[in-house]
């Protein structure tokens, strides 16, 4: 597509807030002419959109019930598309490119959504590159905030290894992936023990247990389980757990992780970690909205994290475990690294487990919102 002309116009699906997904709506709208756009943002046209929870959890906040919000807003974070027209501070990223990001833009105007034909992507609340050629456009867009939000909860100060280990350690750590079939704990299981060899011990449901091995999980175990702490505890190594991932929600496991991860010691400060992505709601609230924001109306996961993470009041309250309840880093650097991982590692797996054409968009979030997906709902915005 050329750049385009006021006279042109597209369609772009919108929400109007809760009740999600009933609020959805596809409308016809009019681009922004180059011309307009701001110093860090680019026009794209959209070829492919993935779902994600975020989302759904977005549009259904309650503050889209105000009469000054009441306005349609875009919706979609993840994209992959072709760059129709960029402002005067990009430079890294030329007209005709083909690239793939995520963008987070609660308030977005219909156009600043990805599920859109057409979208304004802010560059300083995105993170954006070029598309590997060796990746289809919907492996594209089902990467980017799964993978990122994988690679946050892999890296300082979340997951930190110990001195001895940061050469080439002995014998692999552990950690725990619960959830490990969702989208972004599939990439937790790969990353963790195909890029930094750690032993992954997942939870999941029994039919998923085939996936999750195959993805690099050392062993598996049923998260509907009762008796999943006793379970974690029999499979515990002698130094303890080095993280606990949650991909899942829920609090179950949080009486014991004093038992279960390695412990604070003088020579290892840090100790083990819990990193939540989800906070305490248990998988089931899925409409709810997760990650960091969490701490602003449930106290007892903030005082958990300034616990954890303040060292000093850590040893007083005996050497509590580190807990962070964390949203994803929109870091571009971090994306890149997909290339790489896809194009030289033969068994890194990208899985859409559905896709749906751009008229479709409320079958797509209908299947989201089921949440027994095993991998990404891909939207095709445009038929290639």
């Amino acid at each position: 597509m050329a750049s385009p002309d006021a006279a042109h116009t597209f369609r772009a699906w919108t929400h109007r807030g809760p009740p999600f997904p009933s609020s959805l709506s596809l409308v016809e709208q009019h681009p922004p002419l180059p011309a307009t756009l701001g110093p860090h943002e680019l026009l794209v046209e959209v070829y492919a959109a993935a779902l994600n929870p975020l989302d759904s959890q977005l549009a259904n906040l309650a503050l889209f019930r105000l009469p000054a919000l009441a306005s349609p807003h875009g919706i979609g974070c993840d994209f992959s598309g072709v760059v129709l027209a960029r402002g005067t501070q990009v430079t890294n990223l030329s007209i005709g490119a083909q690239v793939m990001g995520v963008t987070v833009n609660p308030l977005a105007s219909p156009n600043g959504g990805t599920l859109s034909q057409i979208s304004v992507i802010d560059l300083s609340r995105s993170a954006v590159i070029p598309k590997p050629p060796h990746l289809s456009w919907t492996q594209a867009a089902a990467l980017p905030l799964a993978f990122l939000t994988a690679r946050t909860v892999l890296s300082p100060p979340y997951l930190v290894l110990p001195p001895s280990d940061q050469g080439a350690p002995a014998a692999p750590r552990t950690i725990v992936v619960l959830g490990a079939s969702s989208a972004v704990g599939q990439h937790v299981v790969q990353l963790a023990s195909k890029q930094q060899h750690l032993r992954v011990v997942a939870t999941c449901s029994p039919r998923s247990n085939p996936l999750v091995a195959s993805l690099g999980a050392a062993s598996t175990l049923d998260y509907h389980s009762p008796d999943l702490a006793s379970s974690l505890l029999a499979l515990r190594p002698r130094e303890g757990y080095l993280s606990i991932i949650d991909c899942a929600g829920g609090t179950l496991l949080l009486p014991h992780l004093s038992a279960l991860l390695t412990p604070r010691t003088r020579a290892f400060q840090p100790g083990g970690s819990y990193t939540t992505i989800v906070g305490d709601k248990p998988s089931s609230a899925r409409l709810a909205l997760g990650g960091a924001t969490t701490y602003l109306w449930c106290w007892r996961m903030l005082v958990r994290f300034l616990v954890g993470y303040w060292a000093a009041v850590a040893r007083l309250c005996g050497g509590r475990p580190r807990y962070a309840c964390v949203s994803f880093r929109r870091d571009a650097g971090w994306l890149s690294e997909v290339g790489g991982l896809t194009r030289e590692r033969g068994d890194y797996e990208v899985r859409i487990e559905d896709e749906f054409a751009f008229e479709d968009v409320e079958r797509a979030f209908e299947r989201l919102n089921e949440g027994r997906a095993r991998g990404k709902i891909v939207v095709r915005v445009k038929e290639t």
